[in-house]
């Protein structure tokens, strides 16, 4: 049985994006926990790292909904690589820029 533990998270872009939506940097240490009799063994597997796209509903924010999970080194290369993903392929999450003067 793998064992997850959140050991970081951060909200990024947090003054780029609309109301009612977050982007959530999260990171998990990882242990394969495995019973033998009376005993259970521990190894330490490799963390894990991902960025997700939530929504909060407009009538509640009682619970957020996942709209798209970044895998770090799987469906992404690093962090700044989802940024910019997030940036293109989800522009109708992002404030629209005022201009200058």
């Amino acid at each position: 049985m793998i064992v997850k533990d959140l050991v970081e998270t951060a909200e990024l872009l947090s003054d780029e994006v609309v109301e009612g939506y977050y982007v959530v940097y999260e990171r998990f240490e990882n242990v394969d926990c495995r019973c033998a009799g009376k005993k259970v063994e521990e190894i330490e597997c490799d963390p894990e790292e991902a960025v997700q796209i939530l929504t909060c509903p407009e009538d509640s924010c009682d619970s957020l909904k996942s709209i798209k999970t970044f895998n770090i080194g799987k469906d992404v290369s690093t962090v700044d690589a989802a940024l910019e993903v997030i940036r293109k392929e989800y522009s109708y999450i992002m404030k629209e820029l005022m201009p200058l003067g």
